[in-house]
């Protein structure tokens, strides 16, 4: 430098002062620069932090749904054979009801059969019962036959009926007073 020149000390501070605020500026953005590096290793420490939260968090969700298609499946298992116990209890009881209504009916089968035998047992010693007692009237009416004399009288009693039937108010009160005397002689 030439100190003749006297613009030449001014230019060199001019550049000087340019150069220290450029330097300055260089720090200032180095220090922009490292802490901007600073925040992404921070933001990728986070995002890391964030994708293991996520990776457990999909881990965990893959275990609750195992365990909830796990319970579905012992639910599904357990209810499909409470059902099948309970249908196998129904066919059971309609199997032993049935069988019960069978042996009902065939008793009631056999009462009915019973009844028809005592009533064609009835109707028939009723039967026997009239035919016997036909029967023995008809030997006791033969064997105590109408004697002549029995005839007389019946013919005689049909005559006395006869005249009463034509027999007049006084007449019959004429017949009533003999009656009435004969009573009283006795």
């Amino acid at each position: 430098m030439n100190q003749d020149e006297p613009t030449a000390q001014p230019q060199g501070d001019f550049f000087n002062n340019q150069a220290e605020r450029l330097q300055a500026d260089l720090q200032n953005f180095s220090r922009q620069v490292a802490s901007c590096d600073k925040l992404i290793r921070m933001a990728n420490i986070s995002l890391n932090q964030i994708d293991d939260r996520i990776a457990e968090a999909v881990h965990v969700e893959a275990r609750a749904a195992a365990i909830v298609e796990a319970s579905g499946r012992a639910a599904s298992l357990a209810a499909t054979e409470a059902a099948t116990n309970a249908v196998a209890a129904s066919v059971a009881q309609l199997t032993a009801v049935t069988v019960q209504a069978q042996q009902v009916c065939r008793a009631i089968d056999r009462s009915h059969g019973k009844a028809v035998l005592w009533n064609a047992a009835y109707i028939a010693c009723a039967l026997a019962a009239c035919l016997l007692t036909g029967y023995v009237t008809y030997r006791i009416g033969k064997a105590a036959a109408i004697t002549p004399e029995i005839e007389h009288a019946v013919e005689l009693a049909a005559r006395h009926e006869t005249l009463l039937n034509k027999a007049t108010d006084k007449e019959k009160k004429q017949i009533a007073d003999i009656v009435a005397r004969r009573a009283k002689n006795r």
